[in-house]
């Protein structure tokens, strides 16, 4: 599988994935070490994502802690946490941005 990722630069960068690798440990460890920096336990929201529309429809519902966290970042449309994003088949050539820091 692969996965595209625009860092908070504009640059694109095209990931190899494998099913069950979460989205934010792939970003952090190729992309941005400086994305979840709390690793993934939902208490920072530093591993903020942007999906287009279509690509926010293939991912699974967020969890209520995940919901908690995404309001209290005043997250858009279209926002997930990484750390709560695991590859699947079905997410193969997904695409997304790294939102800008806060």
């Amino acid at each position: 599988m692969k996965l595209t990722v625009t860092d908070r630069e504009g640059a694109v960068h095209e990931l190899p994935a494998q099913a069950d690798d979460v989205l934010m440990v792939l970003i952090r460890d190729r992309v941005d070490n400086a994305v979840g920096v709390c690793g993934g336990v939902i208490s920072c929201g530093t591993c903020l994502v942007q999906f287009e529309p279509e690509e926010a429809a293939r991912l699974q519902p967020a969890f209520p802690d995940e919901l908690e966290m995404l309001e209290a970042l005043d997250a858009r449309p279209g926002e997930r946490l990484g750390c709560q994003v695991r590859m699947v088949p079905a997410l193969d050539g997904l695409a997304l941005t790294v939102a800008p820091e806060a």
